[in-house]
């Protein structure tokens, strides 16, 4: 096909290590862009830190990895990209900036595209990060009115996005992205028993949840059902990998005041093989959120035969379909009473599993980058109306 636009930059100044979802659609989309659109060329703007994580990717040496001294400095990030990189990417001859992250230039010469994952610092603020909350809450909103196009990940996010910042139906696109990281990269897993044994988890059932250590992750309640969970299920334990966070402590409160330390493994940051091998020892897969954009972590479990418990909250049904077994969020005992039917009923997990086969498949980064390089292109149409 040919594009409208010859040179895409795309703007991953955002970029960290342990950065999460944004950091797995950005790995895994840039090539399939690349492979759809074999004559349009790319360059990704990014801090030094960003670079270190991009430039061993195989697909490294096709686009051009740019930083900037100004781009992205500590107290200087969201302003860069509001005004700094307006500028350096059309100068760098970008004629289409795609930006995966929130923020975007407010002006520039090129057509600009921005993803809206999800606004829960609108509806389910953390306090703990209110300065964060603030800063986006002032500028994300006319960004995203004066972007050509935005792109939500569903189409909940969609609907917030225009209850909630006034951006016209009309001017968002909807791209699911896809099923994780593990199309690119497939390590090795732990094995259990040896994995159990390093991080300190007993021999019962586990029920994995892979979330950050946020509010809006509703672990709260989760850590709560686990109690009701035990009743069932003598000896479950709730598996809470990921970096720690201020909340986590609150967790860990939580969970010792009412009996369930030993029912609660917090652990932190876990490598590759190690998550590999809780998703292969893990009986049911859990997600609490009471606010999701999307999901990808479920379309990771069930790609990966793990069945899953999943809250019936804003975008989660979309990412999970048919092949989970859902429960409301705010009750403890519902909580508690899916996670015991998915770790007792043999059947009703062999279901979810082979469901969840099939649902996950249909989410390839080839399709999300082929419906954003359509994104791309409707932007350009309405630049030339």
């Amino acid at each position: 096909m040919a594009w409208s636009f010859r040179h895409v930059g795309i703007n991953a100044v955002f970029l960290q290590p342990r950065f999460g979802g944004l950091e797995t659609q950005t790995r895994a989309i840039v090539p399939q862009l690349m492979r759809l659109a074999p004559d349009v060329r790319f360059s990704v703007f990014l801090t030094p830190s960003g670079r270190a994580l991009l430039e061993h990717e195989d697909w490294a040496g096709e686009v051009a990895l740019i930083t900037h001294p100004l781009l992205g400095r500590r107290g200087l990030r969201a302003a860069s990209e509001l005004t700094i990189l307006g500028e350096l990417a059309p100068r760098r001859g970008v004629d289409t900036l795609y930006n995966v992250a929130l923020t975007a230039p407010l002006r520039t010469r090129a057509v600009n595209v921005v993803v809206l994952a999800d606004i829960t610092w609108i509806v389910a603020p953390d306090p703990a990060v209110a300065g964060t909350m603030a800063l986006w809450r002032t500028i994300v909103p006319p960004v995203a009115r004066r972007a050509d196009r935005v792109i939500a990940i569903s189409h909940d996010g969609a609907r917030q996005i225009v209850k909630h910042l006034r951006v016209p139906r009309s001017r968002i696109d909807v791209v699911y992205p896809g099923h994780g990281i593990d199309e690119l990269v497939a390590p090795t897993p732990t094995p259990t028993p040896a994995l159990r044994e390093r991080l300190g988890l007993a021999d019962g059932p586990l029920v994995l949840s892979l979330s950050q250590k946020r509010p809006h992750k509703n672990l709260r309640r989760l850590v709560s059902a686990m109690a009701g969970v035990r009743e069932r299920v003598p000896g479950a334990v709730l598996v809470l990998p990921g970096n720690p966070t201020a909340h986590e402590q609150e967790l860990r409160a939580h969970a010792a005041a009412l009996g369930l330390a030993d029912a609660v493994a917090f652990l932190g940051y876990v490598d590759s093989a190690d998550l590999e091998g809780l998703y292969a020892a893990a009986g049911c897969f859990v997600v609490a959120s009471v606010n999701e954009g999307f999901g990808i972590p479920i379309l990771e479990a069930q790609r990966r035969g793990v069945p899953v418990a999943c809250s019936d909250a804003s975008a989660l049904p979309e990412a999970a379909g048919p092949a989970a077994r859902y429960f409301d969020p705010f009750d403890e005992a519902d909580i508690a009473r899916v996670i015991g039917d998915v770790l007792t009923d043999r059947s009703l997990a062999a279901r979810l599993v082979e469901h969840g086969h099939a649902h996950q498949a249909a989410f390839t980064w080839e399709r999300t980058a082929a419906q954003t390089l359509e994104s791309f292109e409707r932007a350009w149409a309405a630049r030339r109306r």
